[in-house]
């Protein structure tokens, strides 16, 4: 029996012409952030106004993020990924976050679903996707972030013979298009969740359904909405998902969970989402220098300066940062408050410095302030957003 290798075809998701690096390509994990620098610097940060306005995501980002093996970041080496350390996929995603936030967004997307797809116990689905994923000749969305709310579940999954039926329409799906799977979180009946893989269209997988009957006959159906109109990253194609007694197989049940592990997980993880923030500071801080050297005002290089000494205390403080050890799980959430704080001080400087040429819509300072404002709200959790209105809280007064 031979395996067949891997076609890229222009209707893989980045249309790769040539096999990307791999592990093997990488004497270190420290030439892979030197990658991540050369595909930020060469085509992400030149590009980043035309993909801020565009209608979609640019291919050419992906093709290079592909071609440097990074879209494999999360995928393990024996199913050809990076497998890099936590430490290390922070600061690529702080690099390419520096340069252009909409393709760092998506990319950071499609990293959650190959994780738990190679945590699952299918091996038929983690040999089929995951070398592919890794190359990026398929990319995964995600939605499950619904399930932090409160009240009627946005998407309700039931059981059923051999599977389960969902329903409902799921809200920020990131990337589709590009990306033509999806990993859902739904709620049981009885307020656990289960994380399900499903595919936008099943006939372009016929290895993984072609031993599968759907339920009483039916699939169900899986309907995008048109790209929702964002203020910021709105070349993301972002989209609401609605399912309607979609039937999914137990065979592509990735895990189950509930409220409280959930919400013990945002607690405990309430850092990871630190590094887009401090790489929208660092690019902003960039910018600032690039401000200073032209206009030659005293003021302009003054705070460059001491945000660029900010920015690397502060990044440090959130790189180190260890519950129980460094700090409390409350250090935490404040600690990634005032990185949120900071994106924002550090783009609105860069806004003030560029003067009037800030109001214009292909200006990098205000297309640098609107991805800070996303990263308010991205992944935020009730205790974030408390410890935020707290810090901006006026007389409100922080540790250093």
């Amino acid at each position: 029996m031979t395996t067949e290798q891997p076609r890229f075809e222009e209707e893989d998701a980045v249309g790769l012409p040539v096999v990307p690096a791999s592990a093997e390509t990488y004497d270190s994990e420290a030439d892979v952030i030197v990658a991540a620098r050369h595909v930020a610097d060469n085509v992400l940060r030149p590009n980043a106004e035309d993909v801020d306005t565009a209608k979609g995501p640019r291919k050419e980002n992906f093709e290079a993020l592909a071609q440097a093996g990074l879209l494999g970041l999360a995928v393990p080496r024996k199913f050809g990924g990076l497998d890099v350390s936590g430490v290390t996929q922070r600061q690529v995603t702080e690099i390419l976050a520096s340069a252009c936030g909409a393709t760092t967004f998506i990319q950071a997307q499609h990293h959650g679903p190959c994780r738990m797809i190679a945590a699952c116990q299918s091996e038929l689905l983690k040999t089929t996707l995951l070398p592919r994923l890794a190359t990026g000749q398929l990319m995964c969305a995600i939605s499950f972030a619904h399930l932090r709310r409160i009240g009627t579940p946005v998407l309700a999954a039931t059981r059923v013979d051999g599977g389960y039926l969902l329903n409902g329409t799921t809200p920020w799906v990131t990337g589709w298009g590009i990306m033509n799977q999806v990993v859902f979180g739904a709620t049981l009946p009885d307020d656990r969740f289960v994380y399900v893989w499903v595919p936008g269209n099943r006939e372009d997988f016929p290895q993984l359904f072609q031993h599968i009957r759907p339920y009483n006959g039916k699939w169900g159906s899986l309907v995008a909405s048109d790209p929702l109109k964002l203020a910021v990253m709105n070349s993301t194609s972002t989209v609401e998902l609605t399912c309607t007694d979609l039937y999914v197989p137990d065979d592509y049940v990735l895990s189950f969970s509930d409220r409280e592990t959930m919400q013990r997980n945002d607690r405990n993880g309430v850092l990871g989402a630190a590094a887009m923030p401090i790489g929208c500071a660092a690019g902003s801080i960039s910018l600032l220098c690039d401000i200073a050297v032209k206009r030659n005002i005293p003021a302009i290089s003054r705070s460059a300066e001491l945000l660029a000494q900010e920015l690397t205390d502060l990044r440090r403080t959130a790189y180190d940062f260890k519950p129980g050890v460094t700090g409390t799980q409350q250090d935490a959430i404040n600690l990634r408050a005032h990185l949120i704080q900071f994106a924002m001080r550090a783009a609105h400087a860069a806004v003030a410095a560029s003067s009037g040429a800030a109001i214009y819509a292909n200006n990098p300072a205000q297309r640098l302030l609107r991805e800070a404002m996303f990263y308010t709200v991205q992944a935020q959790t009730r205790e974030v957003m408390d410890s935020l209105l707290t810090l901006l809280e006026p007389n409100s007064k922080t540790d250093d």
